[in-house]
């Protein structure tokens, strides 16, 4: 396997992803966001990963074949749970979000399975990036929840407490991506305190809501 060319392809995905977030950001501001376009838009990008990382897998032939295969059998769970049709609404929604995030997991453990330094680094790579993926999810969910309010007035006000996160994920995104530069663990753990910050603002205020 070209572990370089693979992780380079994923900091290519994770670029995509700070322009997607910066777009979001730019939308869910004005109120103009879509959320069930957004979500095939962010599900079709992260698809594109996927088939990416798939393909390399075949190719690869410094990796046990049975390795190769369990792998492969998770990223097509994966590809199937990301082609499922359109959310329609916040329950539709929560469920694919639900399996997603499952099959992102499964993906993960099954790929750190392998004994191999450079594979390893490719998998933190597809794990940052989901990081960014599942944060984007964390922001369509309130999305979701927005489109079902009755008060302009608060939704006014979530959204400007959404932009001030946003901002404050692109920051560290920046931050992430000079220390991924040296430091590919201290790139993921700030990928995944980034995401935990979202649900953390996510799921308090659907509590309230």
């Amino acid at each position: 396997m070209d572990t370089k060319k693979v992780e380079e392809q994923l900091k290519d995905f994770a670029n995509q992803w700070r322009s997607k977030l910066e777009e979001f950001q730019t939308q869910f501001a004005l109120g103009k966001m879509d959320a069930g376009d957004a979500f095939e838009k962010q599900k079709d990008t992260f698809k594109n990963l996927v088939l990416t990382l798939k393909e390399n897998l075949e190719k690869a032939t410094d990796i046990a074949k049975e390795n190769a295969s369990d792998l492969k059998a998770k990223l097509e769970e994966l590809q199937l749970q990301l082609s499922l049709g359109k959310a329609t609404g916040t329950d539709a929604f929560e469920e694919q979000k639900k399996k997603i995030e499952l099959a992102l997991h499964e993906v993960f453990i099954e790929g750190k399975k392998f004994f191999n330094t450079n594979f390893d680094h490719a998998m933190q790579q597809f794990d940052n990036t989901s990081q960014l993926f599942k944060t984007s999810l964390e922001i369509l969910k309130l999305q979701f929840a927005l489109g079902k309010m009755d008060s302009k007035d608060e939704a006014e006000k979530i959204r400007k407490e959404m932009n001030e996160k946003m901002n404050e994920i692109n920051v560290h995104f920046k931050q992430a991506q000079e220390l991924g530069k040296q430091n590919l663990e201290e790139w993921n753990k700030l990928m995944k305190e980034n995401y935990e910050k979202m649900k953390s603002f996510a799921d308090d205020w659907m509590k309230k809501k």
